[in-house]
Parts: structure tokens; sequence; C-alpha cells
């Protein structure tokens, strides 16, 4: 009987049929046949049997999960199919609790993939319902609630990277929020399955950073010119006065149109008139801020130089002209100090803000729009969501999301993407998806 058994595992052996034994945790069970529901097992080290229900998935439950997937919210899948709320949210929740982990699909097509190393990161904030005990709210000295109010909602932190040139998601964890632990679990997953980490994309956050060079010392960090420069514009307050320059301005090119407006021509004396009032008004503006326009032009001019050369002999007149002379006139005290805090902020971050210009090779992303794409994606279809019961639950889903992502043929890219359209992520980084019809059948478990 024994040599029968050994048979068999080398048979399946060769068609990679081998399941991991709930006894020995070995690679080493085959499979035995279904009895009363049951997928039966036997293991040729212990040679023992044990078995695992078997969760049959019948097309209509398949549609259900592809369409809510895709947008469709409980409510208008409920008029359609005329199945109860809370069934389509079970089954759902079935489906999606019977899928691969997103890193085992990785790891299953990892002699395929080619990934270029440039990663773009970012966290995103995902609402899960949790219950508060009253023993935690005792120890920082609040009040406990009733049991109807103890349910509170908080939210776990998505943390997710993509590869930029071909725009796969290899790996993503769940956590409290966007602390070393998380970013050090992560790139250790990265690191153990060989990930070429080249360069790394991301917001101004000091953990990645910390944690990506404990596990690769030799990437390129980048931080996002988008997000920094949001930053600056959120310290100095200056938006509404760049509207209002570009409103006047706008208004002075409509008084000197010509012949080819549509509208009826002013007579020359109101138009000068009015444009004198308008250049006036514009001055004013200038003069008074003058010192914070003038410093986000220059910040802005860094960024965006044609190659690093050119952004250090900017960056050597801002250091040695600009901020020594304007220190020195009469510009309100409130603003020199939003200067000279931005100055101290930009000097720490100088590093990590020119990096894909000082490795034009590399081609660095200098913005993290990737990944902020994925997130304004998921952020579509949790719109309907109010909340996931447990972290469990959400890691599911959000698992089954990012998979049927990997799966899906892009179908908008442009410019320098544009080669993406009709191959999906997972494809572009060179797994061969050729023979897979049914990419929910490969992803269940």
């Amino acid at each position: 009987m024994s040599c029968i058994c050994k048979r068999n595992i080398n048979f399946y052996a060769q068609k990679n049929k081998l399941f991991k034994c709930r006894l020995c945790n070995l690679l080493k069970a085959v499979k035995r046949g279904i009895r009363r529901e049951k997928q039966i097992f036997y293991c040729g080290n212990c040679e023992k049997y044990f078995s695992k229900p078997v969760k049959r998935i019948n097309s209509g439950s398949r549609k259900i999960f592809l369409d809510h997937l895709e947008g469709i919210s409980y409510r208008k899948l409920e008029k359609r199919c005329g199945i109860n709320k809370k069934k389509l949210c079970k089954t759902v929740n079935e489906l999606a609790e019977n899928f691969k982990d997103n890193f085992d699909i990785t790891k299953q097509f990892l002699n395929q993939l080619k990934y270029a190393g440039n990663l773009v990161l970012d966290g995103k904030y995902v609402p899960v319902k949790e219950i508060v005990s009253t023993d935690v709210l005792k120890i920082f000295g609040k009040i406990p609630k009733s049991k109807k109010r103890r349910k509170v909602v908080r939210g776990k932190i998505l943390i997710w990277g993509a590869d930029w040139p071909n725009h796969d998601i290899p790996n993503f964890e769940f956590g409290d929020s966007e602390n070393g632990f998380v970013f050090n679990k992560y790139f250790y997953k990265l690191k153990s399955i060989g990930y070429p980490l080249i360069s790394l994309t991301v917001d101004d956050e000091a953990e990645v950073i910390r944690a990506a060079k404990r596990h690769f010392p030799d990437c390129v960090i980048q931080l996002c010119v988008k997000h920094y420069l949001a930053k600056i514009n959120k310290i100095l307050s200056i938006r509404n006065i760049r509207i209002k320059i570009n409103a006047r301005e706008n208004q002075i090119e409509k008084l000197f149109s010509g012949n080819e407006s549509e509208c009826i021509p002013a007579t020359r004396f109101y138009s000068i008139k009015t444009a004198a009032r308008l250049f006036n008004e514009i001055s004013e503006l200038r003069f008074k801020y003058e010192l914070l326009l003038d410093f986000q032009e220059i910040i802005i001019s860094i960024l965006a130089a044609d190659n690093y050369q050119i952004a250090v002999i900017r960056i050597e007149s801002l250091e040695k002209y600009f901020w020594p002379k304007r220190f020195k006139m009469a510009f309100p005290k409130q603003h020199k100090n939003i200067v000279k805090k931005l100055m101290a902020d930009f000097r720490e971050s100088r590093e990590y803000l020119l990096s894909y210009l000082e490795h034009p090779r590399l081609r660095i992303p200098n913005t993290t729009n990737l990944i902020e794409g994925y997130n304004s994606q998921l952020e579509l279809r949790l719109s309907s969501i109010r909340g996931f019961e447990s972290e469990t639950t959400a890691k599911n889903y959000i698992n089954a999301w990012i998979i049927k992502r990997r799966f899906s043929k892009f179908t908008d890219c442009k410019k320098h993407f544009k080669s993406l359209n009709g191959k999906s992520p997972i494809k572009c980084a060179g797994a061969d998806i050729s023979n897979v019809r049914n990419w929910i059948k490969l992803c269940q478990i």
C-alpha cells in the first residue's frame, strides 16, 4: 500500500499538486477525493488523513463578487439580483476570504517577473470598526462609554507600492499607522523574494526612509516633488494672492485682445484707465508679498530644472545672494520667519528632492502620482462602504481588490505608458498568463 502512495506522490509532484499537511506541516499531502462536501488529503510523511471543507462557487456568486469589486454598491446589486443586502455582503466576504494572499501570487510568478526596481510607495486610510474596551479607557483616565456607544470607527493604514515602469503591485501591508514596524515588515518581504529595489519615491516620511535603508542600503530615495510644493504653498499661504494676480492679468489681456475678440471693443481711454488701475493693484500685491512670492518661484525653478548642474547653480544663488540680501531688507518680520523656516527644511530635504536629476540613468519618478491614482481608484470603491466590521474582513477584501487590479487590463494609459494599454500589470511585469482563462480560480486557495 505504501508503494502505491509513493507512486501517487511522485506523480502529483511532477504536476505541482502537493499540499501542506495540517498534522506535520510538510508539503507531502495529496488529494484523495471528496466525501460529504469535504476534500480528503493523505500525507505521505505521517501517513495520516485529514480533510478540509470544500467551498463551491457558482457563476452567479462570482459575477456578484466581480460587480461589487468594479464599484457597484450592495444596494444596486440588491435591486438587480433580488437578493438581500446582508446575504450579498456575506457572499462577497466568503469569496474574498478564499483568495490567496497577494504576496503568494507574486511568489507564484516570481521566476517570470522582471521588476525594474523603481518603487512608488504610499499609505491609504481604510475605515475599520473596532470595539474599545473599558479597561483601556480607564488607563488613559477617560470616562468609559456605555455598551451602545462603545463601538467606534477607527482606521487602519494600507501600505502599498507599485513598480513604476509596469504599474504592478508586488506586496502590501496592513497596520494601525504609518510606523516603522509596518514599513520594516513590508521591505523585509520584498527583500525575501529578491526584489531589486533601485529607487524609492515616497512622501516626506522619515520612518519609510529608515526602513528602506535598513533592508536596501544602496537604494536611492526620492521625495515627491508635488507633495513638497504643496507643503510649501500651505505654509506660505499665498495661493489666494496668486489667484488675484492671475485674475487681474487676464483682465488686462481682455482689454487689449484686438479685432479677433467677440466682445464689443472698449474705448482707448477706458482701456488705458482700467489697465492702469489693474497694474497698480498687481504692483501692490507683489510688493506686499514680494519675499514669499519670489521664494516660491525660486524653489519651483530648482525642482523643475533641466539637469542637476542647473539645479545646483540655482541653489547656490539662493544661499549666497537671495537670502542674505533679502534678509537685510525691510520685509515684514513674519514673512522673514516663514522663509527662514522653509530654508532650513529645504536644506534637510535637498538630498532627497533632487535624486531624479542627480541619477538620470536610473529613470527615477519624482512624484507619487502612480500610487495616488491607485489610491483614488480604491477610494471610489470604498466610498459606498462606510466601514469594515473587522481588520480581517478589510484585509481580505482589499487583498481581493488588489489581485483583481493586477489581472485587469489597462485602458487609459497616456504619454510614455501608452504601450501598457491592453495588458494587465502582472503581464507587463513579465508574467505569462496566456493560459489563465479564469484568474479567480487561479487565485483561490
